[in-house]
């Protein structure tokens, strides 16, 4: 199954007033699913353990400005706007396949029980997806996994100007250095 593989950004010049913003700029840039487009948006207040305030489908495309919008009237300190959604990875299923992968886009009001006090956290899924496969000697599609999910948070830390990110599955403190050897 493999544990899962997890970006956290803290960002510069972090506000409340701005989840929204944050939300809208990290879905401008997530390459979204075009297998399966669409998802959910969940509002939470406290922490997860609450059931979601909202919970939205999203027909297509999650359009960021609708989303912020629609976020934008639930916010408060103790908040947390999260998007499920799609991307497309290449997955062993016997062979190589390009097939959509549940990711999840979460930004975290500043009293909203969130993990290591992050701003911003991304599950990428679980971390088997960026993992040579014992059962395949094709590296191809694990490398272009990498060099996707490298080029994400690269976009994203620079999209939401982070000041610091870190990559981690529950295994790891720092997967990416993990993820470097295996590209050479």
């Amino acid at each position: 199954m493999g544990d899962p593989l997890f970006l956290s950004l803290w960002l510069r010049g972090y506000s409340t007033m701005a989840l929204p913003l944050y939300l809208k700029k990290a879905l401008g840039v997530f390459p979204n699913s075009k297998l399966m487009p669409g998802g959910i948006l969940r509002v939470f207040a406290l922490s997860f353990h609450e059931a979601p305030q909202l919970e939205e489908f999203i027909d297509g495309p999650p359009d960021g400005s609708a989303i912020a919008s629609r976020a934008q009237e639930f916010l408060h300190d103790d908040c947390a706007f999260q998007v499920e959604t799609r991307w497309d990875l290449y997955q062993w299923t016997g062979e190589w396949e390009l097939k959509p992968s549940k990711v999840l886009i979460e930004v975290y009001g500043p009293e909203f029980d969130s993990p290591r006090a992050e701003h911003v956290r991304i599950d990428f899924g679980p971390d088997r997806l960026f993992l040579p496969q014992e059962q395949s000697d094709h590296l191809r599609p694990v490398q272009s996994n990498i060099r996707s999910l490298l080029h994400c948070a690269q976009d994203l830390e620079e999209e939401l100007s982070a000041e610091r990110r870190l990559l981690w599955s529950e295994e790891e403190e720092d997967f990416s250095e993990r993820l470097r050897a295996t590209l050479d």
